[in-house]
């Protein structure tokens, strides 16, 4: 089993590092609402949201994105 899913993989090369980013920073704010109501549906999809961005940030750092976004450049 991998450790990056499709969709991390597929948000790292589609977004810049800083779309990323800013996306990340957005879905941090709605996790906090989401924890202030205590409804775990929307804190569970807040937090779902989050480490999709969280993990496609990571994924930018591995070699097999650096090979596949230099791939790319070409």
């Amino acid at each position: 089993m991998a450790f990056f899913k499709k969709i991390h993989k597929k948000l790292a090369l589609s977004s810049s590092k800083e779309q990323l980013e800013k996306a990340y920073h957005k879905s941090e704010a709605k996790l906090k609402i989401a924890s202030l109501t205590g409804n775990e549906k929307l804190l569970s999809s807040a937090m779902q949201e989050h480490g999709c961005y969280e993990y496609a940030l990571l994924y930018k750092n591995t070699p097999e994105y650096k090979s596949k976004n230099r791939g790319r450049k070409q």
